[in-house]
């Protein structure tokens, strides 16, 4: 091939990675991006720093960026406001992933005082966790932090949760008896 012919070429190919690179072709980040595999039904653990005590909650991944927790209201005692004890109902909220198997969920709940016959409306619950999916010993899991504040109907706080809440969870799978976890 002459001097013409391969000029022709390097202009073809410089031409050609000029049209790649303004056409906005990147390289594909499925890989990265693991929002399909949180869609479903987790069976999650909450843990407080310093103590054995953990609380379980179901917790729905939505398509579409939803989170629903399943379950019953829980009564709650011990808190620093109100009467000291309050019914707490189940979480909704939102989820977005962060890209590479992190991601980050809001969850509200309603609280009120107890008892339920003549609790008045305290505030909400509000949640913040942040967690990743990795590979486990049964397959996906998923580990990150909780925080959590108390606020009252006006929106200032009234408590916060202790520091150190750690958060896991586990995907529950359809068996031929109902759902289990992995």
């Amino acid at each position: 091939m002459g001097n013409k012919g391969l000029r022709f070429l390097l202009a073809v190919g410089v031409l050609g990675g000029l049209a790649i690179g303004i056409s906005g072709v990147r390289p594909s980040r499925a890989d990265d991006d693991l929002s399909a595999s949180l869609i479903g039904s987790w069976r999650g653990t909450r843990h407080a720093q310093g103590t054995t005590a953990v609380r379980h909650n179901l917790l729905s991944f939505m398509p579409g960026g939803a989170v629903i927790e399943a379950g019953q209201s829980v009564y709650a005692t011990g808190a620093p406001f109100g009467n000291g004890t309050f019914l707490e109902t189940t979480f909704i909220g939102t989820w977005v992933s962060e890209g590479h198997g992190n991601f980050v969920a809001h969850l509200i709940s309603n609280i009120q005082e107890a008892p339920a016959a003549k609790g008045a409306p305290l505030g909400t619950e509000n949640l913040t966790i942040r967690f990743h999916m990795e590979n486990g010993k049964n397959g996906k899991e998923l580990k990150g932090t909780m925080e959590g504040i108390y606020l009252d109907t006006e929106g200032n706080t009234l408590a916060q949760l202790p520091a150190g809440l750690t958060w896991d969870a586990a995907p529950l799978t359809l068996t031929s008896n109902g759902y289990n976890e992995k």
